[in-house]
């Protein structure tokens, strides 16, 4: 039987995990920009055409 100080975290079982953590370095990041640029499109103004 394992005693308490012998269970591994959470913590570290998910920080041991490399692939997770360059999946979310790169989804992180790149979902942030696509919301600022979504954003940024949103609230640009609209052109005025001269007649």
């Amino acid at each position: 039987m394992k005693k308490e100080e012998d269970r591994i975290s959470g913590w570290q079982i998910f920080y041991d995990d490399l692939s997770l953590l360059f999946l979310l370095g790169m989804v992180i990041p790149a979902v942030i920009y696509l919301l600022w640029g979504v954003m940024e499109y949103a609230n640009a103004p609209t052109a005025v055409i001269a007649p």
